[in-house]
């Protein structure tokens, strides 16, 4: 019997589906290999086959980037060869990777070191999985280098806790760090010093020579405060500023050490880009457990106590006392009522003529702020005027004190009095505002006053502090006819030098040096010394404080024509004011004593 062709159809194409079928599963397999070495030649991360003995068999370009070597070196090596610590902790890993308790390890990220070809040395984290193999296990490691999230992790605790200009801890970790000194303080029967400490002046010095050098000041600042350290102590910059001593065991005696050791060390200026700068700081002192015993109070008490050092001139340190509290106290009421002060109508002025000597006539008003409470009584230019100043409330009350005067003079002139200047006080932080010059021209105009009839008065120190800016300001007021006039001259620099520079028209003697004419020959000499100076510069000169008639012979005696004082006339209401010098005789002067 012969076979046909059609019979053995089927035969052939059974074998046909066979060899087709072993085919594509080659092509399948051969797809997949291919997709593999292609996902491991372009993997972002480092990935090692090894095999069951531990030898590395495959080493993809990540890894050669990673590790600096090249393909062929690496392959026979072990993963060990890639660890920096090598002091038997191989033997641990590779125990635990080939034996039965590689469960213990696979699958689970691991951080280590490891080490490139140059023997530079690198954070690194692991993960490592088993495939089995012919009966045997092949091992697949991904090592991720770490070094940039390392520098991240770096970055956000510098973040969280330092302070970024100067390095210091920052006011968040001040405070664990506090709190743990304090417990050990606590649980050993110890004192603890807190310092804290203020850059004076630091807003002038940001104002006048930059955001950029003042960094440097506190760069520089912050540096002189970590090298005065005492053993153990700890430096933090609280905000701006403000900076804390943290001082375990300090006491009474060791603290005030330390805060002279800081002023004495300040007395030499930063010098930074080319320039002397001279840096002062006040310091005030809390000490565990006398004067508190949890952070907040002591922190808060030796604030207190900066503030009592700062009021003292600055450049000291001040223990707290219990009775700062109390002045704190009326300090942030102060502070608080003020705010509402203009609207409630508390805020007025009074009026202090100035006199011609020879004739008896008004040659000029000064408006003086004063302040009588609903809730605190009759408050004193000197308690609220600082506070104002510091809370920044001055720029509103100035403006208000401005406008108020001008009112009034233009109230007065148009009544008949003889035109004269009328003066008021402005504050070094006014000559901060950008507008100044356009907030006082604008009121003289809308009240119809004319330039001359304004007198600005600016204390000695005031006008050294404020610089360019300052005579900047004051040069387009001068230009507009506005006088100006140096108050409390005589107790500060008075200097030819700074004179010179600046639109001066009148310089007002200070009244300490008026009250002490007759007791202290030196005081007698200043006024003589003035009266020269003045004439070599055409300046007109006025002595205030004047309360006696020995006082009154002396500055007439040495050429000084002009007085304000309780001699001639207390400060008056804007009414007795009327009542006491309007005189509505038309053959009278109306100006006349």
């Amino acid at each position: 019997m012969h076979l046909t062709l059609i019979d053995s159809y089927p035969i052939y194409l059974i074998l046909l589906t066979f060899i087709i079928s072993i085919t594509a599963l080659y092509i399948s397999f051969t797809n997949q290999t291919a997709l593999k070495a292609s996902l491991l030649e372009s993997a972002i991360d480092c990935i090692m086959l090894l095999n069951s003995s531990g030898k590395i068999i495959a080493f993809n370009p990540a890894a050669e980037a990673i590790f600096g070597y090249e393909r062929k070196e690496a392959l026979g090596l072990t993963l060990i060869d890639f660890l920096f610590e090598k002091d038997g902790q191989e033997t641990t890993f590779l125990n635990l990777l080939f034996t039965a308790k590689d469960e213990t390890i696979i699958g689970k990220r691991i951080e280590l070191k490891a080490f490139r070809s140059d023997g530079s040395v690198f954070p690194a984290e692991i993960t490592i999985t088993s495939t089995p193999y012919k009966g045997k296990l092949v091992y697949t490691a991904y090592l991720r280098d770490l070094t940039e999230k390392k520098k991240s992790e770096v970055m956000i605790q510098q973040l969280a806790y330092f302070d970024l200009l100067t390095g210091l801890p920052n006011r968040n970790q001040f405070n664990q760090l506090f709190h743990d000194a304090l417990n050990n303080a606590k649980q050993h029967k110890q004192s603890l010093a807190l310092l804290f400490l203020d850059v004076n002046r630091f807003k002038h010095i940001n104002d006048t020579l930059g955001h950029h050098l003042g960094d440097l000041v506190l760069q520089k600042f912050s540096a002189l405060l970590s090298e005065s350290l005492f053993a153990q102590s700890i430096v933090s910059r609280l905000s701006g500023d403000e900076f804390v001593i943290l001082f375990p065991f300090g006491n009474r005696k060791s603290a005030a050490v330390q805060a002279e050791k800081i002023i004495q060390q300040l007395e030499a200026p930063f010098q930074i880009d080319g320039r002397n700068i001279f840096v002062s700081t006040s310091i005030g002192i809390s000490l565990y457990p006398i004067d508190g015993e949890d952070p907040e109070v002591l922190l808060k008490n030796a604030d207190q106590a900066m503030y009592r050092a700062k009021e003292r001139g600055g450049n000291h340190y001040h223990f707290y006392e219990q009775e700062l509290s109390v002045i704190h106290s009326r300090r942030s009421a102060c502070e608080q009522s003020l705010r509402t002060a203009r609207e409630q109508n508390e805020l007025y002025l009074m009026y202090q003529p100035k006199f011609h000597i020879p004739t008896g006539t008004i040659i000029g008003v000064e408006a003086l702020l004063r302040w009588d409470s609903h809730e605190l009584g009759s408050v004193s230019p000197k308690e609220f005027i600082p506070i104002a100043e510091e809370s920044g409330q001055i720029i509103a009350i100035g403006k208000w004190v401005l406008q108020t005067a001008c009112v009034q003079m233009n109230k007065w002139q148009a009544a008949g009095m003889e035109p004269v200047p009328i003066a008021i006080n402005i504050s070094a932080v006014q000559f901060h505002q950008e507008d100044l010059v356009t907030m006082i021209l604008d009121i003289l105009h809308q009240n119809e006053l004319e330039a001359k009839y304004l007198e600005l008065e600016i204390t000695e120190s005031a006008l050294m502090n404020n610089s360019l800016s300052c005579m900047e300001k004051l040069y387009a007021l001068k230009r507009e006819g506005v006088k100006i006039s140096i108050d409390d001259f005589g107790i500060g620099y008075s200097s030819l030098s700074y004179l010179h520079k600046y639109p001066v028209d009148t310089l007002k003697i200070d009244k300490s040096i008026i009250k002490d004419i007759s007791t202290f020959i030196s005081d007698s000499s200043i006024i003589e010394a003035i009266m020269a100076m003045s004439y070599s510069l055409k300046l007109s000169v006025i002595a205030v404080g004047v309360e006696t008639h020995e006082q009154l012979t002396f500055l007439e005696r040495v050429g000084c024509q002009h007085i304000q004082g309780y001699l001639l006339s207390v400060p008056l209401t804007a009414e007795l004011f009327e009542k006491s010098y309007m005189i509505h005789d038309d053959n009278a002067s109306p100006n006349a004593l």
